[in-house]
């Protein structure tokens, strides 16, 4: 079979290994992230625009039940800036360098991310159905545009005293 493979051991045995299809997590998917990008760009950015740093930030809130609420109880002073202990995550890199190869997302001054009238049109035929990331819609339209380039730099400075 073409999707098997024999690997024979020493003393005659072999295993034998068969590929099957392997499940990528939604979040993990190009796609996925680029939505999840024009969605924080659209919905909770000032003029659609924002730094790395900060998209850093509201990507992983996005990402998770649980890491949306430990976001929000920092955002409503319930808990220390350092308690919401955020990764710099290499797909959402990724999928800014796709957005922006789609011409979805363009560098301003080389230093913030903008949507473009493209990325807009993609996002509102991502949203036409409203079940289609309906938790990742809520919470950035319950945060808003308060999550300032100011706060993202305190988030990434502070340490735990």
């Amino acid at each position: 079979m073409a999707d098997e493979t024999a690997l024979i051991l020493e003393k005659g045995r072999s295993f034998r290994f068969t590929r099957r299809p392997m499940a990528i997590a939604a979040e993990l998917r190009p796609d996925w992230k680029m939505a999840a990008l024009l969605l924080i760009l659209n919905l909770s950015s000032r003029g659609g625009k924002s730094s790395l740093r900060r998209l850093h930030i509201l990507n992983w809130a996005l990402r998770s039940p649980k890491n949306r609420a430990e976001f929000e109880q920092v955002r409503e002073h319930l808990q220390p800036l350092f308690s919401f202990q955020f990764r710099f995550e290499p797909a959402l890199g990724r999928a800014i360098d796709m957005a922006a190869a789609e011409k979805y997302v363009e560098w301003v001054n080389g230093k913030s991310l903008q949507i473009t009238a493209k990325g807009k049109r993609w996002l509102g035929e991502i949203t036409k159905d409203e079940s289609v990331m309906y938790q990742e819609r809520e919470f950035l339209k319950r945060i808003g545009k308060d999550v300032t380039e100011a706060i993202a730099m305190e988030m990434i400075n502070v340490k735990p005293i």
